[in-house]
């Protein structure tokens, strides 16, 4: 049987796009729940606000230490309603 390379190898930089209603401070609960993640160092936090204002998506560069916490930050991200997608 052949061994395969991991798809990943942490530590390693990695960008998370979150797009949320955007209301009640969006942009700052997904910095708050990244640092609540492990996450210690943000790279620049940019965000652009839809056409009709209604969603807000934020992109956070960091550097993943691992697997299970990239799973954690998108369990954590998807638990608040205004969350509508994680890529």
């Amino acid at each position: 049987m052949q061994q395969h390379e991991p798809i990943m190898e942490f530590p390693c930089p990695f960008s998370i796009k979150v797009i949320g209603e955007d209301h009640g401070d969006y942009q700052q609960f997904v910095i708050d729940t990244m640092h609540a993640c492990g996450v210690i160092e943000l790279g620049e936090v940019s965000s652009r606000v839809s056409t009709k204002n209604k969603y807000l998506a934020v992109t956070v560069p960091f550097t993943a230490q691992s697997r299970e916490q990239l799973d954690a930050i998108a369990y954590a991200l998807n638990q608040d309603i205004r969350t509508c997608y994680i890529i």
